[in-house]
Formats: structure tokens, C-alpha cells, sequence
């Protein structure tokens, strides 16, 4: 009976060691899918990523590209703008040496009539400039130019708006 006991502990032993490595391969074959399917869901995320950054830096670029027009046209307008300036600045000028040479003061002294009808009319023509540049045209006789090309005006500002210098809104009805 010794042998047969013997043969049932070499079994046995068998058993454990057979039932020992089933349950080792068993634990990293399930620890390798663990492995697995987490890194399969850690790659999903990062291709969501991906996709995502991929948009934003479209985005990006395109919000750079939006910027640099942008600036281009600010440069354009600041331009203009200062060419304004310094036309209105030598009109100006020219303001100032014609006043310089004129004394309002004597005038109306010796001839007041005659400043009167002037400075109404200078005062007739600045406010047809302002109707011809709102859009407003009713009084544009008084701001046509002489045949000579001379402006009746006699400042060197064009009698008529530049049509480019609108707004689209200022001609349009209310």
C-alpha cells in the first residue's frame, strides 16, 4: 500500500504543479489581454487627440493667415488715414495763410455788406460739402467746378465727394 500511496503523492504532485503552471500561464495570459485592451484603448484616445490637435492647428494657421490680412489692411488704412492728415494738415496750412493775410477785422469795419454776402457764402458752400458727401446732392450747384478746372471754392478741396471716400451706408435711404 506504501507504493500505491506513493504513486497517488507523485500524482498528486503532478496535479499541483500541472494545476500550479495553468494557473501562472492562465494568470499572465490574462494579464497580457488586460495589457492589451488598455493599450488599444490608450491608442484610441491618443488618434482622438491627434485629430483633435490636427484641427486645431488648421484653426491656428488659419486664424494666423486671418491676422497677417488683417494687419495688411490696418497698414493699408493707416496709409490713408496719414495721407489724409496731411492733406487736411496743409489745408490747414493753407487755411491759416489766407486768414494770416485777411483782416476780418478792418473789413467789417469798412464793408460789412460785403463780408456778410462772403462769409454766407462760405458758410452756404461748407454746408453743401457736407450734403454732397452724406449723399445729399440738392445744393451740388454751388460746389461745381469752373471751366478752367479751377474749384469755385478756391481752398483746393474738390467741390465734389469722392465717390471711394463714401460709405455704401450714407448712400443708402433711411
Amino acid at each position: 500500500m506504501i507504493h500505491i500511496e506513493k504513486i497517488g503523492e507523485k500524482r498528486m504532485v503532478k496535479i499541483y504543479l500541472f494545476l500550479i503552471i495553468v494557473a501562472v500561464l492562465g494568470g499572465v495570459g490574462y494579464g497580457g489581454y488586460l495589457y492589451y485592451v488598455d493599450t488599444q484603448e490608450k491608442l484610441r484616445i491618443y488618434a482622438e487627440n491627434q485629430v483633435k490637435l490636427e484641427e486645431a492647428i488648421k484653426t491656428s494657421e488659419a486664424t494666423i493667415q486671418s491676422m497677417a490680412a488683417n494687419m495688411a489692411r490696418q497698414a493699408e488704412l493707416n496709409d490713408q488715414l496719414n495721407k489724409r492728415l496731411n492733406k487736411a494738415t496743409e489745408q490747414q496750412d493753407k487755411l491759416r495763410r489766407t486768414l494770416s493775410k485777411h483782416n476780418l477785422t478792418k473789413d467789417a469795419l469798412t464793408d460789412p455788406e460785403n463780408l456778410e454776402k462772403r462769409m454766407n457764402n462760405a458758410t452756404e458752400k461748407v454746408w453743401a460739402r457736407i450734403e454732397s458727401i452724406t449723399g445729399n446732392a440738392n445744393r451740388s450747384k454751388l460746389l461745381e467746378q469752373k471751366p478752367s478746372g479751377e474749384d469755385s471754392n478756391k481752398d483746393g478741396v474738390p467741390g465734389k465727394a469722392n465717390p471711394e471716400s463714401v460709405p455704401a451706408e450714407a448712400n443708402q435711404p433711411k
